[in-house]
């Protein structure tokens, strides 16, 4: 593995270290996803994450927060809330929270694995959702999709870790594509059209990813600035933090260029990033595990001077790596 020297940012502070329950979540947060939403609920800032404790997927339920615009609009120091919005299963665990604004509503979505949902209907995973106006009070909970995973011989998954955004006018899911045996192993993106009306989400495609070859494409989120989509995303060793970027928002080529990495931080588990742009600034939230709990960071710097870090660094990858 070639050493690291450079990232796009720099290590940036805590703005979340516990959890409601203490005694079942033991503070632990992982897994966030950071919506910007003006005067939605009387507050602007909104974040799901899941506990994982220990590796304990028992309790890796979505929790939602809420915080408040500091000086000048800037992201919250500190978050508040701390809504369970699924309870643990009686068998499997849920997993993957993710946040969807409609105008109105604030969804939020989440992928299960074995529980008795999954088997009421049919699947060995499959992505759930609720909704709030109030971020209290959630609505009846939702079947969306389930596993459509179907190459012979294998097994994987083609809806983890869900990313519902709008592409140009359509609603899409975007999804990690991912083979489980008998190899552990990305194949990029799977694409899926949305209806939340009838709430569902129907696959369509499956794409390749552009990457470092030794970036194994695992967790992700994407944001929109300027007409374009971009993408940051960890490997399942999640040691840093990558940014890809799109024109159409299906495809993406990633730079090779960490935006944050292990190397020069000493930081462990990335467990997913989630980022947005407000007022030219690139903020990034990410865990960061100390003494077996994860916490959630905060690092932040101009977005044009990422970009030129990245573009002065290694280069896009424009190889191989494509399915």
């Amino acid at each position: 593995m070639v050493e690291i020297l450079v990232n796009a940012m720099n290590r940036g502070v805590k703005v979340l270290d516990w959890t409601p329950q203490p005694e079942k979540y033991k503070n632990d947060n992982v897994h966030p996803c950071v919506r910007n939403i003006p005067n939605f609920a009387g507050h602007d800032w909104w974040m799901v994450t899941t506990p994982y404790p220990s590796g304990d997927s028992s309790v890796e339920n979505p929790i939602l927060y809420y915080g408040d615009s500091g000086d000048n609009g800037v992201p919250p120091s500190s978050w508040q809330g701390g809504v369970v919005v699924e309870d643990t299963p009686a068998a499997g665990y849920n997993s993957d929270g993710n946040l969807y604004f409609d105008g109105t509503k604030l969804w939020v979505f989440w992928r299960e694995n074995g529980t008795p949902d999954c088997v009421e209907h049919n699947v060995s995973r499959g992505v759930f959702g609720r909704y709030t106006t109030d971020g209290i009070v959630f609505s009846e909970k939702y079947y969306f999709c389930g596993n459509d995973f179907s190459i012979v011989g294998l097994t994987g998954d083609t809806e983890m870790c869900p990313c519902v955004i709008n592409v140009g006018n359509s609603l899409k899911m975007l999804a990690t594509y991912y083979e489980f045996t008998p190899n552990r192993r990305s194949y990029g993106l799977s694409i899926w059209a949305g209806n939340l009306e009838q709430h569902e989400f129907t696959h369509e495609i499956n794409v390749g990813i552009l990457r470092n070859e030794n970036f194994d494409f695992w967790h992700f989120d994407i944001f929109v600035h300027d007409n374009k989509y971009y993408c940051v995303a960890t490997a399942e060793n999640p040691n840093a933090v990558y940014l890809g970027v799109s024109d159409d928002g299906i495809n993406y080529t990633f730079w090779g260029t960490p935006l944050i990495s292990t190397t020069l931080y000493g930081d462990y588990y990335y467990y997913k990033p989630t980022a947005l742009v407000k007022d030219g600034i690139l903020y990034l939230w990410h865990p960061v595990k100390a003494n077996g709990i994860s916490t959630i960071w905060m690092d932040s710097r101009n977005f044009n001077e990422v970009l030129e870090i990245l573009n002065n660094g290694t280069s896009k990858i424009t190889g191989a790596n494509n399915i």
